[in-house]
């Protein structure tokens, strides 16, 4: 689901053990035990720079999935793509991101019957059988949501994906009557980077330029959370020169716009910001209807 309101080297982090004080062998056993240092698996970030990309989301099945000329990025629906195809794109030498919706439930997905009623706290103007999620739950204890979204995860990186770009984040403006707080939101948002990141994989921010400097529980900024942005017509609405945020930072920066209005390449190309025109259901390339209009 989409809401149009609107290489990379592996890297292992690795969070330092806290240092402990010299302790006399005498009072060994009254001693607190050291911290374990915890590391966690290799992730390919991103490629930097200037690069081809292309959005297939909307698939209807592997087979209709094709790599255009000069693509060197591809973000495919996590659960129509098949790993064999996710393998085969990689031995072609493609960035393989993974589209999971972490914000609304969708009734058709294979796991919509974990979703509780209780968490889906308003429908979708836009898509009457889709509801968006009460993002809060995931810090209750027990959760009901975080399960999921780590299957989610999971299920990406078992069939071999590079990285995640989880789908609506930005539910505090999506939700009536103030249910869901920016920094709710923003804490939410932070949760998914972290949680990708402990599953190895990536992940991109999913368009809110305006969060791009916003901090969430942990103190960051989500440019820091995030590995790179994918946003939807920051040309349309003005807001490209806030992705400028990632590229400053060596960070991949993605756009696309559906208008058929000339990509203003200039502009993307001062920020560091890969664009693209695209089909508004963002089709398979063996589809009819599929569109792909790049800067030169």
């Amino acid at each position: 689901m989409r809401h149009l309101y609107f290489g990379g080297l592996a890297l292992t982090v690795v969070l330092a053990a806290c240092s402990q004080p010299t302790v006399p062998a005498s009072d060994a056993a009254s001693a607190a035990p050291a911290v374990q240092a915890q590391t966690l698996p290799p992730i390919k970030l991103p490629p930097r720079g200037k690069v081809g990309w292309d959005w297939q989301i909307g698939a209807s099945s592997s087979s209709s999935i094709a790599v255009p000329a000069g693509v060197t990025v591809m973000d495919l629906d996590g659960f129509t793509v098949s790993a064999t195809k996710v393998a085969a794109l990689k031995q072609q030498g493609i960035y393989t991101v993974c589209y999971m919706d972490m914000g609304s439930y969708e009734p058709w997905r294979p796991d919509s019957s974990r979703y509780p009623n209780s968490i889906k706290i308003q429908q979708d103007p836009d898509w009457p059988d889709e509801y968006f999620l009460d993002v809060t739950n995931v810090f209750k204890s027990p959760s009901v949501l975080a399960p999921i979204l780590i299957d989610r995860m999971k299920l990406c990186k078992s069939k071999g994906f590079d990285a995640l770009e989880p789908d609506n984040l930005q539910n505090d403006e999506n939700v009536s009557g103030g249910r869901i707080t920016r920094q709710q939101q923003l804490d939410f948002n932070g949760w998914i980077a972290d949680r990708a990141h402990e599953n190895g994989l990536a992940v991109l921010q999913k368009n809110g330029p305006d969060q791009i400097l916003q901090r969430d529980r942990t103190g960051k900024m989500m440019v820091e959370k995030f590995d790179g942005i994918l946003n939807e017509q920051c040309q349309e609405y003005g807001e490209c020169s806030a992705l400028g945020e990632y590229t400053r930072r060596g960070k991949l920066a993605l756009d696309a716009e559906y208008r058929r209005t000339a990509l203003n390449c200039s502009m993307m190309s001062a920020s560091g910001i890969n664009a693209i025109r695209k089909d508004l259901d963002l089709v398979g390339k063996n589809m009819s209807g599929y569109v792909r209009i790049g800067c030169p």
